[in-house]
């Protein structure tokens, strides 16, 4: 039997209903909420590139030592702070889920320490990688295929997916920072292999539950798809990155591409990560009790 948003067979599921009075979907009337506010999702979307492009910005500067000029790093920073903040509103105005606009907001704060703490390379870097996260989820959270009632199934089996996902997440995050740390000089290179090849690992086991358990849902599936691509292309990147830190200059064009391009997917692996935890939140259910 198929189980629908707050419903497990003829029960009403606790579960559900947390996650839609936190994050919808939100019905207005007989419009869906993703219709009357399709352009609060663009607009999120545009939000979300914009941070994007402000972390490869730094990245470029950081990559071949100050070689761009900071001052138009920091202009697009501001930019972008106002720009997040404007979404923040609009979400507030929209009249969002509770949580979806403390999602927002958490994201512009984020941005505002980060600028505070532009002096720090390695925060400023974990920093900006966690603000675009925050806004990605906002454009995830007004998307349409989030404003449908999810399809839910039940988590089963040892290592419990739901703990599966928010371990995968973590240590994304964690992978993040050593990169960080390492762009900085801050940690050496090893700590930053030696993470990449323990999240890969972390990641396929995630992918194969996903698609071996769920292969026919029709978000889960996708998404632990796309997961499994962005994460693969990001490791050949950052072995790309390895072998021409060591032949080429940091200024020469290969290596700056290369090297910004895997700062840019791993902040894209980052938010995947976070949004197909958030997915399996909502949509995986709690195992069943066992009966006697």
């Amino acid at each position: 039997m198929r189980e629908h948003a707050g419903w497990v067979g003829r029960t009403r599921c606790p579960h559900a209903d947390a996650w839609r009075l936190n994050f919808g979907p939100q019905k207005v009337g007989k419009w869906s909420w993703a219709m009357r506010y399709s352009r609060l999702n663009s607009f999120a979307l545009f939000a979300a590139f914009c941070t994007l492009l402000l972390v490869m910005s730094g990245a470029a500067i950081t990559s071949a030592h100050d070689r761009p000029k900071p001052a138009l790093h920091a202009t697009a920073g501001a930019a972008d702070i106002l720009l997040v903040g404007g979404l923040c509103i609009w979400l507030t105005r929209a009249g969002t889920a509770a949580g979806v606009a403390r999602v927002g907001w958490s994201g512009l704060a984020v941005l505002l320490a980060d600028a505070g703490l532009a002096r720090y390379g390695t925060l400023h870097a974990c920093l900006s990688a966690v603000a675009f996260v925050a806004v990605a989820l906002i454009a995830r959270f007004t998307s349409p295929s989030w404003q449908r009632d999810p399809e839910h199934v039940r988590d089963y089996g040892w290592p419990s997916l739901r703990f599966l996902s928010k371990a995968t997440a973590f240590l994304v995050a964690t992978q993040v920072g050593f990169g960080a740390g390492f762009r900085h000089r801050g940690v050496g290179v090893m700590p930053h292999l030696l993470g990449a090849l323990l999240v890969a690992i972390f990641i396929m086991i995630v992918g194969a539950f996903v698609t071996t358990q769920f292969p026919k849902h029709p978000v889960l599936r996708p998404m632990a798809v796309a997961f499994m691509v962005i994460s693969g292309v990001q490791v050949l990147l950052g072995f790309g990155v390895f072998l021409l830190r060591m032949v080429q200059p940091a200024w020469q064009p290969a290596f700056l591409a290369i090297s910004v391009a895997h700062v840019a997917i791993g902040s894209l692996t980052f938010a995947f990560s976070v949004m197909l935890a958030t997915e399996i939140q909502r949509t995986v259910l709690p195992p069943a009790p066992q009966t006697a």
